[in-house]
């Protein structure tokens, strides 16, 4: 693999999205196809052949497949001194008309941004089965769509992809392909993703189907090694989930935790009832439009052309954020709302000479030093997060840049606000709003303001059995030592129940 990279370069190897599958993993998903006595595997992506290479010395099976980057099937071909006339060079997306008794495959890995040609893609799968993708869909969310209506009756598929379309938007298709047909068996998902793909920095798992077998449950498995997959047919799953109950737009990442609970439905709604998230604003280039005290002096610039904002997680460090919060550590988001005075007019001509007016999202902006329009948002919550997501209740009056979602009320949550604000903050509202959450690499959660404007949270009617002064007494606690007392952590706890 090494090899490769250094021959091919690290910059070809991004452009295909090529990650390398470790041979325990390709031993397993092999074993696993053939388990049901196959003698024929396609992989819609050879890439280094790590699934060839595990069977090396079975005559008896037929190994096909084929690859869009010839760099790396010649690569291949002078590693091993042998010739790939089994693999078609062709983009497997593009390539319609084929059924495989058994497929294997490592997609490539690349966000729908890199996805150049995703709408080429897009009119394709419309064209041949019918299925209109997300122009959000990635590139291996894709390859499985595909790869599931090309399985052969009593085929096997096996496929090691980023699971964060469990609980993406767009992967309401893909998990509705999967289990429309009764026949996917398991989900693995792996804590230790770096050992697999050191690079990746996403979720990584198995998905395992068996067309021969009609399952009326899914297993979910959580594996902390790969070592464990030697043992696979011995192990125990984290949850066994009736086909029924797994809904296509339902967050499915929840299934892996060892602990599964439910909630009592009559007594939520979803967040958007009380108002919505969106994200913070996105400068383009946070070097120019986020300045220091200092710097806000040293240019002369007026207070109607800097505005106090949160450009840094790190800025709040309090679960309630009051003006002498942001004095500790002020900072200023350069923001011109019409004609520039003159100093300010001389830093727009700065920014220009050092050409922040030609990056991405400066350059498609009218004027480019023009930022969005907002107000603060009296409840910001944590875009990412290890150990636990950050809410914090905002009483100053800045704005909040992309490390934030920034939330504004409507009438009805303008009087819950501090209930919702407490719920968030409490163990069992961590527990139900951590079902929305995107996991990538390294332990990394993300959230959508998707996610969680459609997080569920306590009815008004639930919280108005919550006195006034026990909600006033909560958020001081929260001020004063960050959390909850224990009284106020049992209001919800009977939101959540076992099952």
């Amino acid at each position: 693999m090494s090899d490769y990279i250094q021959a091919a370069g690290e910059k070809h190897q991004k452009q295909f999205g090529q990650f390398f599958t470790p041979p325990a993993v390709a031993e397993f998903m092999m074993r696993w196809v053939l388990d049901a006595k196959a003698n024929a595997v396609f992989d819609p992506a050879f890439g280094l052949g790590a699934f060839r290479t595990a069977i090396a010395g079975r005559a008896d099976v037929q190994f096909t497949g084929c690859e869009v980057d010839p760099t790396i099937v010649e690569f291949w071909e002078q590693h091993t001194g042998k010739r790939a006339d089994f693999i078609a060079i062709e983009d497997y997306l593009l390539s319609w008309g084929s059924q495989h008794a058994n497929i294997v495959c490592n997609p490539p890995y690349m966000r729908f941004q890199k996805f150049l040609n995703r709408n080429v893609v897009i009119r394709e799968f419309e064209k041949n089965i019918g299925i209109k993708l997300s122009g959000y869909t990635n590139i291996a969310s894709a390859f499985l769509l595909k790869s599931l209506s090309e399985l052969s009756e009593r085929g096997r598929l096996a496929y090691i992809m980023p699971l964060e379309f469990l609980n993406a938007g767009y992967g309401t298709l893909v998990k509705q392909k999967l289990i429309e047909s009764g026949h996917l068996c398991s989900i693995i998902s792996f804590d230790c993703e770096q050992d697999i793909f050191p690079d990746a920095t996403t979720s990584v798992g198995i998905i395992l189907c068996d067309k021969a077998v009609y399952h009326t449950d899914v297993q979910f498995f959580r594996l902390q090694s790969i070592d464990e997959l030697a043992a696979f047919e011995r192990l125990q799953p984290v949850a066994e989930v009736p086909r029924s109950a797994l809904e296509p737009p339902a967050k499915w990442l929840p299934h892996f935790r060892e602990t599964a609970f439910s909630v009592d439905r009559q007594k939520m709604t979803t967040l958007a009832h009380f108002g919505r998230f969106s994200r913070g604003i996105a400068t383009g280039a946070n070097a120019f439009f986020v300045l220091s005290p200092a710097s806000v002096a040293a240019r002369r610039l007026g207070p109607a052309e800097c505005v106090p904002c949160i450009a840094k997680s790190v800025q709040v460090k309090t679960a309630v954020f009051r003006d002498a919060d942001f004095a500790e550590n002020p900072a200023f988001l350069f923001s011109v709302a019409g004609n520039p005075a003159q100093a300010a007019a001389d830093y727009i001509r700065f920014g220009e000479s050092a050409g922040y007016h030609e990056r991405f999202l400066t350059k498609n902006r009218t004027p480019w030093y023009k930022t969005e329009t907002r107000i603060s948002s009296p409840l910001l919550f944590g875009v990412f997060s290890r150990n636990g997501y950050k809410v914090v209740l905002n009483k100053t009056k800045a704005l909040n840049l992309t490390c934030y979602h920034g939330f504004q009320p409507n009438l009805l949550g303008a009087a819950y606000l501090e209930h919702l604000f407490v719920y968030l903050s409490s163990q069992t509202g961590r527990q139900i709003i951590a079902r929305s959450v995107r996991q990538y690499g390294r332990a990394l959660d993300k959230f959508e303001p998707n996610d969680l404007n459609n997080a569920l949270v306590p009815t008004a009617t639930f919280f108005d059995t919550i006195a006034a002064e026990q909600v006033a007494a909560a958020v001081r606690s929260l001020a004063e030592n960050g959390a909850l007392p224990e009284w106020m952590e049992a209001v919800f706890a009977p939101l959540q129940c076992e099952g």
